[in-house]
């Protein structure tokens, strides 16, 4: 996002990047006038100099060849638009609240705003308390780990995006978000529940791009002071690498279920059921609530409201994002068989499912679990199952048997608490082979014997010499749309 006042535009023309102004129609000028540049970077810098400093001022900057001299007006300008009050601690353009927080006075050198990445840190935090305590919290870990050990004391203009073509335009000092922030984070391990770092785990680029997230909108906040303390938010603009979407293994059938549930501790062998009866998350398992559950309706159904996550170094229950991942669920009758013992005894707002030494009101805790209980099923169950499929892998399964078996998409989506359709589609698109050869065979059952095949089992077509000539037409599902 760059900051573009209502009478000023960027227009590329050949290798120029001019700024266009409209100008008052009371001073006799042509309707409009522009500034040409090299680059559309110069550009934006001079659309913010004339912002902060003026029209008159960025062109006359714009006009002065010499490096020094472009300083001295700049310096001159700072100097008339924000003299230095006789009580400095009145001064600053960006003021925060708290004890350790105290304005400053406008730098002496004009490159500079005078305000510190953490400075700015704590304002972003201060002006976000409308948000979830959740969500405060992790911003509050974004900035511990992430951002201010980097950013830290730097002043905020010597934050950049990527560095210049040329070195000689680099300030001293300057830290670049693209260029070394992002390939800092790219490089930085993972931490576990009590903040601990993993050696040879990665983050991901989608945590990658929240905590980016994150910072430009920090970075905004000085943005939208009045008058703007940057013009230019080098944090927005930034494309990440595609996540590779992690390999999924399923089960194929029942018995490899089985072999798996036999190799789990007897304990927890309902929860496996839950997991691939339901497709539920193992966090929205987790947070399970006996209220949430009724194996005694005329339809029995579980409503999935809340899910367990590790925040503020404690298991928090909360509600989940998206409004399709709150949904009820049908159960089968033989999950229902497996499910009413749990409940039988326990109050409202006791857990579902629990540790095997846990109480009713205890929940269950999902490293303990994986560690001493999952690992060690997996690798007990034998060739069936594969060494290295996840808790989530069953959530996959309960997915993959419904679309193997013809299950609509719609019906599958709405189980998992998808938003949509294409969602579904898209992540588990090629496992329903099953389904595409019960399609082929419905098919070839109403067609005419007559018609010819191929070893493939599909009819044998050859164009024309005169068809081969005619031009290629784009022919999907479109046209069914809009049939």
């Amino acid at each position: 996002m760059s900051l573009k006042p209502p009478s000023m535009w960027i227009e590329k023309r050949g290798r120029q990047h001019r700024v266009y102004w409209r100008n008052p129609a009371d001073l006799g000028l042509p309707a409009r006038s522009y500034q040409p540049l090299n680059s559309r970077g110069a550009a934006e810098d001079f659309i913010g100099m004339a912002a902060h400093f003026g029209l008159d001022t960025a062109r006359q900057v714009m006009a002065t060849p010499d490096k020094a001299a472009r300083r001295e007006l700049l310096a001159a300008a700072q100097a008339e638009r924000a003299p230095a009050p006789a009580d400095p601690a009145a001064a600053g353009p960006l003021v925060t609240t708290g004890a350790s927080a105290a304005p400053t006075a406008a730098p002496a050198d004009p490159h500079l705003t005078g305000v510190t990445f953490r400075t700015l840190w704590t304002t972003f935090l201060d002006r976000h308390r409308h948000v979830r305590k959740g969500t405060r919290e992790l911003y509050e870990s974004y900035g511990q780990y992430h951002l201010l050990p980097f950013f830290g004391d730097t002043d905020i203009a010597l934050i950049q995006r990527t560095r210049p073509l040329r070195p000689a335009d680099a300030l001293p000092g300057t830290l670049y978000v693209e260029d070394d922030w992002l390939k800092k984070m790219e490089a930085t391990p993972k931490r576990d529940n009590m903040g601990r770092l993993r050696p040879g785990t990665l983050i991901s680029y989608d945590f990658i791009g929240n905590v980016l997230t994150v910072l430009g909108q920090c970075l905004d906040v000085a943005i939208q002071e009045r008058p703007p303390v940057l013009h230019l938010n080098p944090a927005t603009g930034i494309r990440l690498p595609k996540q590779d979407r992690r390999e999924m293994f399923f089960l194929d059938d029942a018995a490899a279920y089985a072999v798996l549930r036999c190799a789990m501790h007897e304990h927890f062998r309902p929860l496996l059921d839950f997991l691939v009866g339901t497709g539920a998350r193992y966090g929205e398992a987790a947070g399970l609530l006996v209220r949430h559950l009724h194996p005694d309706a005329d339809r029995p159904y579980v409503d999935i409201r809340l899910a367990l996550k590790w925040r503020g170094k404690k298991w928090t229950l909360g509600r989940p994002k998206t409004r399709s991942s709150v949904r009820r669920i049908l159960l089968p009758p033989k999950l229902v068989d497996v499910l009413r013992p749990l409940v039988a005894g326990k109050d409202p707002e006791d857990y579902v499912f629990n540790m095997v030494e846990g109480k009713p009101g205890d929940p269950l805790h999902h490293g303990n679990f994986h560690k001493r209980y999952w690992k060690e099923a997996v690798a007990d169950a034998g060739a069936g199952v594969p060494k290295a499929i996840r808790i989530h892998d069953l959530r996959h399964t309960h997915a993959a048997w419904l679309l193997c078996a013809g299950e609509a998409p719609v019906v599958v989506a709405r189980r998992l608490g998808h938003s949509s359709t294409t969602t579904t589609q898209d992540i588990y698109g090629h496992i329903t082979t099953e389904a595409d050869d019960r399609a082929i065979t419905i098919v070839d059952d109403l067609l005419p014997d007559v018609l010819a095949r191929d070893q493939e089992g599909a009819t044998v077509v050859s164009l024309t010499q005169t068809e081969e000539q005619m031009p290629e037409f784009d022919i999907d599902d479109q046209d069914d749309l809009a049939a």
